[in-house]
């Protein structure tokens, strides 16, 4: 009819218009024009283009009576978007449909899409072994790969299944399934290998350390476990058929187990006996006398003959597979012992000695005198793991030690001059003298007067070293001499003042009962008139005046001249044989004259 030959141009949509009254039909069934692509895989998109596709298209994928509908992804007036099926592979027809009717239907070619391999079964096996793959797209088969190596048996390959089989002479362990498709190519692990099986074993007893070969079958890539324990690969030679391995140090009776790529396993069907060498762990206590009993810990201890105790043997008795109880046989001489377990199993030696103490003899020290927190030097025989030192009564710490022959200690601030005494496991044993511990400075006399710079003693006990302490001075004053417990010299320091003195030592302060008086000089000696007659008075001012014992003119060569103290000052009467020359003034501190000469009139 002439509405449908009209064309879409400009001129045929203006005709389309004139004539749209008088040239009605009754539908518009949806034209496609191009499909793009023409061939895709099942589940891709595809999209038909063209007109009057309306509000609900739907396309359908086959021929009349086998069409497959597809899924709209969406959807317009000129254009739809759909998921190409699941439907016979190759040449097929597209149609779009809606309420007004069917397009004319397109050519399109449904390509196989890429293989999916969903299980393996089995998914480990052997050449020539069968296989089986489940998945989708199988078909259209193009090749199967194991290892990389092709495979020639192939049998009851659909879309859902192939079978094959394993190609001859491929390595042993982890591989891969690789299949071709026309659709594309996937792969799947696989583990070339057979399960283990042990048909024997020999010895079926076995010390730990010794060779054990175990023979069967698949062995390739296996482990070793006996007992429950993994044999040294390093010492380990596996052959398909036959393992030869030793037996792990720690093992114990058990099944073997050969475990191949972490997967496949076999066991043994009979155990194999561990007849385990001893071990010895610990002893408790490590030291003691003869005669001393004492746990020795370690394992398989219950078939131990022998016990040897440095190279002695000693008395034993087994508690349990892991404790034996053993008794210090009678050594001739102090010191460290190793010991060693013999049995069935084998020998073992213990990692630490046990130490046997003697009685600590003939005690000595030095130095004889000490004070509190001085170091004091023991020495004697078998001073060995000496646990205690005592000075006196009281506990000396201990500094540092000579096993065996010496040991140094701090003397405690408590202690007083005592015997000394060391103890040990075997007993104690003290010093047949007495050591001096400094006390307290004793002061039984001492010089109570001198001047600035002159000697001091003081006598007493506990003296050497002590510092002395004059009123008013804030340091000890410097020795002059002798300096001993029972004497001791100082000089009397320039700022001293009368008073008491203290005498400190590191065990205390003894003050004097009395005070020391300071003898001070006479200073700054000026007179006045410069001359007077005999019988006349002059005035004398200086320092320590007060201190003054006698007053004498010509140089200290006339009589005593009498005098009075006034103030500061000293009024002197000019006695009647002075002379010209300085006047001299006497204190307990000694003379000193004028640096003027007086003139007698």
């Amino acid at each position: 009819m002439l509405c449908m030959r009209i064309k879409f141009s400009l001129v045929g949509l203006l005709f389309l218009l004139l004539t749209q009254v008088s040239c009605r039909v009754k539908n518009y069934p949806p034209e496609v024009w191009r499909i793009t692509p023409t061939s895709a895989r099942i589940g891709e998109d595809i999209t038909l283009t063209g007109a009057k596709f309306g509000d609900s298209p739907a396309v359908t994928f086959g021929v009349s009576g086998t069409t497959v509908s597809a899924a709209v992804k969406s959807a317009t007036d000129q254009s739809v978007i759909v998921t190409v099926p699941r439907m016979p592979l190759g040449q097929t027809l597209i149609q779009l449909s809606n309420s007004e009717g069917a397009s004319e239907p397109l050519s399109f070619t449904v390509l196989q899409p890429a293989p999916t391999i969903t299980a393996v079964s089995p998914d480990y096996g052997l050449s020539g072994n069968t296989i089986t793959l489940t998945g989708d797209f199988l078909d259209q088969l193009r090749g199967i790969r194991v290892g990389g190596i092709p495979v020639t048996v192939i049998s009851d390959s659909t879309q859902k299944s192939v079978k094959f089989q394993i190609p001859q002479n491929i390595g042993r362990g982890p591989s891969n399934i690789t299949l071709t498709t026309s659709g594309g190519q996937v792969s799947s692990e696989f583990l070339v290998a057979g399960v283990p099986e042990i048909t024997s074993f020999t010895p079926r007893r076995a010390r730990p350390g010794s060779e054990i070969v175990i023979q069967g079958r698949n062995f390739t890539g296996g482990v070793v476990q006996i007992g429950g324990v993994v044999v040294d690969v390093n010492v380990t030679g596996i052959q398909d058929e036959i393992i030869r391995t030793y037996v792990p140090q720690t093992a114990r009776s058990g099944r073997i187990v050969i475990t191949t790529y972490n997967r496949l396993t076999a066991t043994s069907g009979d155990s194999l006996v561990i007849v385990s060498p001893p071990a010895v762990s610990n002893i408790s206590p490590n030291e003691g006398v003869r005669g001393d009993k004492f746990i020795l810990t370690g394992l398989n201890l219950l078939d131990i003959s022998r016990v040897i105790f440095g190279n002695l043997e000693a008395p034993f008795r087994v508690l349990s597979n892991t404790q034996l109880e053993v008794t210090v046989p009678d050594v001739t001489q102090s010191g460290e012992f190793p010991i060693n377990v013999n049995g069935v199993g084998g020998s073992a030696s213990s990692a630490v000695n046990f130490f046997v103490a003697f009685l600590p003899a003939n005690i000595s020290f030095s130095p004889d005198r000490v004070k509190p927190g001085d170091q004091l030097t023991i020495t004697g025989q078998n001073l060995n793991r000496i646990r205690e030192v005592k000075i006196g009564d009281q506990v000396a710490t201990i500094a540092s030690r000579t096993e065996g022959s010496a040991v140094r200690v701090t003397v405690p601030a408590s202690a007083t001059s005592a015997t000394v005494s060391v103890t040990n496991r075997a007993g104690t044993a003290t010093s047949s003298r007495t050591l001096t511990v400094v006390q307290r400075p004793v002061i039984t006399d001492f010089t109570n007067r001198a001047a600035v710079g002159g000697r001091v003693t003081i006598k007493g006990d506990y003296l050497k070293d002590a510092d002395v302490f004059f009123t008013g001075s804030t340091t000890a004053a410097a020795f002059d001499g002798r300096n001993t417990e029972e004497e001791i010299w100082v000089k009397v320091p320039a700022d001293a003042d009368s008073g008491p003195v203290r005498v400190v030592n590191p065990a205390g302060t003894t003050t004097t009962g009395t005070a020391f008086t300071v003898l001070k000089p006479l200073s700054g000696l000026a007179f006045s008139p410069d001359s007077a007659k005999a019988g006349g008075t002059i005035t004398i001012t200086g320092v320590n005046l007060n201190t003054v014992t006698s007053v004498k003119f010509s140089n200290g060569a006339s009589s005593t001249a009498t005098f009075r103290l006034s103030g500061t000052s000293l009024i002197v009467t000019v006695p009647a044989d002075a002379k010209n020359g300085p006047i001299c003034l006497t204190n307990a501190a000694g003379t000193v004259c004028t640096t003027k000469g007086f003139v007698v009139e």
